[in-house]
This record gives C-alpha cells, structure tokens and sequence, in this order.
C-alpha cells in the first residue's frame, strides 16, 4: 500500500494551464516521498492531451464539478492517507514528510498546510493570519482559508472511509466550509500545520469557469444551500 493518495482536478484549456498544473506535479514528485504517491488527475477538458507523470488519469465526460469529481477519484484512493488538492499549487520539497510528522505527533485526523504567499481572492485578515502564522505552530480548529484549507486538505483512510461521497449540491464554492463542518461535528482533530509549506496562488483557474457564463451559479450562488443545510456559517 502507497502512503500518499492526492486527488487534483483541473481544466486544461490553454498553454498557461498546462504549464501552472505540470510544475504542480512537478513538485508533488520532487517532494520527499513523491514518487510512491498515488497521485489521481481528473480532468475536465475532453480535448486535452494527458498529464504524463500521473497514476491515474481520468476524464469524467461531464462538465467541471469539484465535488462530483473527487467522488469518482477518491475510487482510487488505496493509501493510509489522502491529500484533495488544486491544481494552482506548489509543493514545498518537505511538505509531505512535515505534515505527516505533525499528524503524527499531534494525533491529527485531518490536516492542512501553509501558504507563504499571498493567495488572491480571500478575506485579507484570514490570509494574512494563515501566511503569518509561525512555522512552529500546529493551530487545530476549522476556521475556513486559515485552519483548513480548500486547496490543500489531508485525511486517514478511516475519515475518507465515512467522509465520502462529499455532498454534490456543491459544485465549487462552499464545498470546503461544508467538509470542514463535518468534521468539526464529527469530533475529527483538524490542525493547520505551518511547518507544511505549500503555496497556493489563488484562483487561477477561475477564468475558465467565467467563460461558462455560469460563474455565479458554481461560486456565491452556493451560498442559500450551504446556509440552508447548516444554518450559518
């Protein structure tokens, strides 16, 4: 059995994209351990040409859905621990074996690491907070963009065995505060490990969703089912 699954998903549509998600797994390999990872691309654009350095490559046939499309890779998932991450990231070389320590040490269930740069499009204070946090420090809670993190969360085999399927009323936004809501309400121990480096540019492929036309649908128009499951934020 490998160590590592990491599930990423991604639209391919120009040569920007291929290059920003080739140094993404460029670095996932580079990583301490990487080469036994288990890593799972699920990709949205029929037409694109495949990523060569990927376990399993899959095209669901259907339009971009994080949450429906996680549900089929995490059928590939064989390893005591799963990464869920974007495809707009950079692996630090010691990402890896830092976060596993930490979840070791600290009896975590479920973790998330740091961005050292500055990540587009979220609440000012919440990522300066998340950037600034001292690399010595585990801060457990589930505060959503400072403690877990959308574009980098890592699970035990036993969370993923309860935690999936995710709910797929979202297609996009809110599905991170929706996974961080169960497990807070599961009793799950999440922690942001700031030894963990990975940085996170920050919605780089939003441009392709824009383009749709249906961007408010798959972003803050997911806002009323979100509320409506859980009540409040």
């Amino acid at each position: 059995m490998r160590e590592l699954d990491v599930i990423m998903t991604g639209f391919t549509g120009d040569a920007e994209t291929r290059e920003m998600t080739e140094a993404s797994l460029k670095s996932l390999r580079d990583s301490e351990g990487g080469k036994d990872f288990n890593i799972i691309f699920l990709e949205s654009n029929p037409e694109a040409e495949p990523y060569e350095d990927v376990d399993v490559y899959v095209k669901p046939g259907f339009q971009y859905h994080c949450n429906k499309y996680y549900n089929i890779g995490i059928s590939h998932a064989i390893s005591d621990y799963t990464a869920i991450v974007n495809n707009d990231t950079v692996f630090d070389v010691k990402w890896w074996s830092k976060m596993k320590k930490a979840m070791d040490d600290y009896s975590l269930d479920s973790a998330s690491p740091r961005s050292m740069i500055q990540q587009n499009g979220l609440n000012p204070s919440v990522e300066m907070k998340h950037r600034y946090t001292p690399i010595t420090k585990i801060v457990e809670g589930y505060h959503v963009a400072y403690t877990f993190c959308g574009w980098c969360w890592v699970i035990k085999k036993d969370v993923r065995e309860w935690l999936f399927p995710v709910d797929e009323q979202f297609s996009f936004f809110f599905n991170d505060n929706d996974v961080a809501k169960i497990l807070q309400q599961k009793g799950c121990k999440h922690a942001l490990v700031a030894s963990s480096i990975v940085n996170h540019y920050g919605q780089k492929s939003h441009k392709v969703l824009a383009a749709t036309g249906e961007y408010h649908k798959h972003t803050f128009g997911l806002e009323k089912n979100f509320l409506a499951k859980w009540g409040s934020y």
